[in-house]
């Protein structure tokens, strides 16, 4: 058995137990459309091609709120690392000028880890709640 999580607009994720034996167990509307959608708003690409260019270039350390900058380093008690996201786009709020060292390629890339952890979490769940420990990505927002 395994899950499949088919990546497209948005997200499907489905239990596939046999040939004939499978079902929907989850998904969510946050998935390649979700990104296209707010990189076209915010500047960062027309197509899916330049927007997953510029998110190459980006740095979403410029945007994303780091376990570093919250606890100077790790937070070994917890056992998370110094470079662990702690907030998608929180280092936004700690500056008077949201703008100020912010690229548009790194808000880019921050769109970009941010919708790809939200479908690995929510993939990770669907297995777990399945009990399976395999999973298979497919779809049109996965590119090679």
């Amino acid at each position: 058995p395994f899950i499949l999580v088919n990546i497209g607009s948005g997200v499907s994720i489905l239990c596939i137990r046999g040939e004939d034996e499978f079902e929907r167990v989850s998904g969510t509307a946050v998935g390649g459309g979700t990104f296209l959608g707010l990189c076209r708003l915010l500047g960062c690409g027309d197509t899916f091609d330049e927007a997953l260019e510029n998110a190459a270039l980006g740095d979403d350390q410029r945007v994303n709120l780091l376990v570093e900058d919250i606890y100077g380093g790790g937070y070994d008690a917890f056992g998370l690392p110094p470079k662990l996201v702690a907030s998608m786009f929180g280092k936004i709020l700690r500056k008077e000028d949201p703008y100020e060292d912010v690229r548009k390629a790194d808000v880019c890339r921050a769109l970009l880890v941010m919708i790809s952890q939200v479908i690995a979490q929510v993939a990770y769940l669907s297995a777990q709640r399945a009990g399976v420990d395999r999973l298979v990505f497919s779809g049109a927002f996965l590119h090679s």
